[in-house]
């Protein structure tokens, strides 16, 4: 048996529990994970992506990128924790409407990475998660929607970590105690 598959299986189907036992909470639990990603993403973009092309007009829009990332990642953090339920949406639409501009903003510094030579796979891949994140959160705070969308990946996600507890049960190797141990001596002797 995997210990870390059974681990899997406990945290996956304790998840899709709790999906389905409070969404408003993993609403807010999850614009306030976003938020702090949107922070990391802000230091990153600032630190290590705004020098790598000689260009002012591409250091330009990365620095207001990484900036604004900050400033909505730090709002989506401190505002939900000190003021009432309504800022929870209110802060959910910001990330989205931020994820969309940030996207529209990568796709044009894709294009003068593109064109500089730089691998842009990467740059790619976080303009569509930017995009899914965004439409997940334009769906997540409308009431009836979100939380039937909730509940139903908190009933997949329990499916799933139940599934693996099964797999994981069903798989632990069998343990026989036998009743009596007998030495089989050389009957030539």
């Amino acid at each position: 048996m995997d210990k870390n598959k059974l681990f899997l299986g406990f945290v996956t189907a304790a998840l899709g529990l709790f999906l389905l036992i409070s969404p408003d909470t993993f609403i807010s639990f999850f614009v306030i994970i976003l938020g702090v990603a949107s922070i990391i993403d802000g230091v990153f973009i600032l630190a290590t992506t705004r020098d790598l092309i000689v260009d002012p007009q591409y250091k330009t829009i990365v620095t207001v990128r990484g900036a604004l990332s900050i400033a909505v990642g730090l709002l989506a953090v401190i505002l939900p924790i000190a003021v009432a339920a309504v800022v929870w949406k209110a802060m959910a639409y910001t990330l989205a409407i931020y994820l969309v501009v940030s996207a529209a903003m990568q796709i044009y510094t894709i294009t003068k990475l593109h064109r500089n030579g730089i691998m842009i796979r990467q740059s790619m891949i976080e303009v569509f998660s930017s995009l899914l994140i965004a439409i997940v959160l334009f769906i997540i705070p409308a009431q009836t929607a979100g939380q039937f969308l909730i509940r139903i990946f908190g009933i997949a996600l329990l499916i799933v970590g139940i599934g693996l507890l099964l797999i994981q049960w069903k798989s632990r190797p069998e343990l026989v105690v036998p009743d009596s141990v007998e030495t089989v001596e050389d009957e030539e002797k």
